[in-house]
C-alpha cells in the first residue's frame, strides 16, 4: 500500500512539456500580434499617402452673343410750306457825334549839320609852316644815283595837319616819291583864319632830291 501523498509527487517530464507548450503558445500569440500590428500600420500608411483626385475644372461660362444691330428706317422728310418772309423795320441810326482826336505835334527837326569849312587855295604853304623835317634820302636811291623833284598836292585841315596828300608830279623814281609822301604827312602848319573861322587850305609842296659830290 502506498501512503497518502506519495502518489502526488510532481512529474518533472510533464512539467517540462507543459512549460514548453506554454512558451510555444506565447511565442505564437506574440508573433501573431506583431504581424497584425505591422499589417494595420501598413494599411494605415497606404491609406494616408493616397491623395484624393483633384476636382474637375469649372465649366467655362458661356459668352453671350454680341447684340445684333437694329435696322432703323429713315424718317420721311416732311416738306413744310414756305412761310412768308418777316419784314422788320430797322430805324435809321442817329448820326454819331464827332470824336475829337488829338494829333501829337511833330517832333522838332534835328539841327542841320554844320556846313563843312570852306577851302581856299594858297600859292605858298611854306610861310605858315610850323614843323617840317626834310625827307630821308633812300639808300637804294643813293646807290643807283636816283635824283629828281617830287611835287605834292596837299590839303591842310582847320587845325593845320595834313588832311589829304597825293603826288601831283613824280620825280621819275617810286622810291623818291614814297620818301616825300612819308615825310610831308608828318608836317604841321598854323591854322588859317578867314572871317573869324578856320578854313582848309589847298596848295603844293615841292621836294627836291639832289645828290652832292
Amino acid at each position: 500500500m502506498h501512503r497518502y501523498g506519495e502518489a502526488s509527487r510532481p512529474n518533472p517530464i510533464a512539467a517540462g512539456l507543459a512549460l514548453l507548450l506554454t512558451a510555444v503558445l506565447i511565442a505564437a500569440l506574440v508573433h501573431s500580434g506583431i504581424r497584425h500590428a505591422h499589417t494595420k500600420a501598413t494599411r494605415l500608411a497606404v491609406v494616408n499617402l493616397s491623395m484624393a483626385p483633384p476636382p474637375p475644372p469649372p465649366a467655362p461660362a458661356e459668352t453671350p452673343p454680341p447684340p445684333q444691330p437694329r435696322a432703323t428706317m429713315p424718317q420721311p422728310l416732311v416738306v413744310l410750306p414756305n412761310p412768308r418772309p418777316v419784314q422788320i423795320a430797322v430805324p435809321d441810326p442817329e448820326p454819331a457825334a464827332p470824336i475829337a482826336v488829338s494829333v501829337p505835334a511833330a517832333p522838332p527837326a534835328p539841327p542841320a549839320p554844320p556846313a563843312p569849312p570852306s577851302t581856299i587855295q594858297a600859292d605858298d604853304l611854306a610861310t605858315r609852316m610850323l614843323s617840317g623835317p626834310p625827307p630821308r634820302y633812300p639808300t637804294e636811291s643813293r646807290r643807283h644815283r636816283e635824283r629828281g623833284t617830287v611835287l605834292l598836292s596837299v590839303t591842310l585841315g582847320v587845325d593845320g595837319s595834313v588832311a589829304a596828300i597825293s603826288v601831283a608830279r613824280t620825280s621819275g623814281f617810286q622810291r623818291l616819291d614814297e620818301a616825300a609822301l612819308r615825310a610831308v604827312r608828318k608836317w604841321r602848319w598854323a591854322p588859317t583864319i578867314r572871317n573869324g573861322e578856320a578854313v582848309r587850305v589847298r596848295g603844293v609842296v615841292e621836294i627836291p632830291f639832289v645828290l652832292r659830290g
